[in-house]
């Protein structure tokens, strides 16, 4: 019966393997928090840009129904008067 060997046999395998492994876990937490970090800035910069857009419109919004108050209130009192 054949006994059955692991690939790896050599310590320093071992140990290149282990350190190795370890490497990669610490630059994907790196790149994982970095990531996380860029995608939570450029969402928190797009709301912002959404939000100054929005603002904009509403102030422009306000203008036009002012001026159109004011129009109605010129038409009615040519009418009335």
């Amino acid at each position: 019966m054949k006994r059955m060997e692991s690939p790896i046999t050599n310590p320093v395998e071992v140990g290149r393997v282990i350190s190795e492994f370890g490497f990669m876990v610490v630059c994907s937490a790196i790149y994982l928090v970095s990531s996380a970090a860029v995608l939570f800035f450029f969402i928190k910069w797009f709301v912002k840009v959404v939000d100054n857009i929005i603002e904009r419109q509403q102030r422009n919004l306000d203008e036009i129904l002012q001026v159109q108050r004011e129009i109605k209130a010129v038409l009615q009192s040519r009418l009335l008067g």
